[in-house]
């Protein structure tokens, strides 16, 4: 069964096949991780991304559709995974800063002190992008991201529907998404 083509193996998959989706997890696992373990810096976080992607996989399997390999199809989903889990990173960072001053204790460890090196990196890139953004696409997904307001109250604030907020927020997260490839 190792020597079939991705299309006959998602085609097993679509069918229950659990050893053709092993196939598939073996196949490409090693490759994902090594892309996404150059943008994270815990072994623990890049393992959890990867799993992400293969129960991804395996939820949506009777959806997708491919004609040649899934490469392509995993490593974006691999790249988005990735990109929420910094985000997700970085909006626990600004949590905490607000919750304790910040560390001046000469003793953290190496990799504690890389990942906040990191995540204030991207913080700083993700809020020179949104600068650049159209004044109500910026505040609709600052709000959210930041303030995290619910919808209702953005568009209360905002005088904008709700569709408006939310269309606002995900053009937001697709500038981000596009930019951080």
């Amino acid at each position: 069964m190792t020597n079939l083509n991705d299309v006959q193996l998602l085609a097993l998959v679509k069918e229950d096949n659990r050893q053709a989706f092993s196939i598939v997890v073996d196949r490409y696992s090693a490759i994902l991780y090594r892309f996404v373990r150059k943008r994270i810096t815990s072994n623990e976080d890049a393992q959890d991304i990867i799993q992400e992607v293969f129960a991804s996989l395996w939820n949506r399997r009777l959806h997708i559709e491919i004609t040649e390999s899934l490469y392509p199809y995993l490593f974006k989903a691999a790249k988005y995974e990735t990109i929420d889990h910094l985000i997700k990173q970085q909006k626990e960072i600004t949590r905490l800063s607000t919750l304790f001053a910040p560390p001046h204790n000469a003793t953290l460890c190496a990799d504690n002190l890389e990942d906040t090196l990191l995540a204030k990196e991207l913080a700083q890139l993700i809020d020179y992008e949104v600068d650049k953004m159209p004044q109500t696409m910026k505040s609709a997904f600052t709000m959210s991201r930041k303030d995290a307001k619910s919808i209702k109250e953005i568009a209360r604030e905002l005088a904008l529907s709700e569709q408006t907020v939310k269309n606002n927020i995900t053009l937001a997260v697709s500038r981000l998404r596009l930019k951080f490839k």
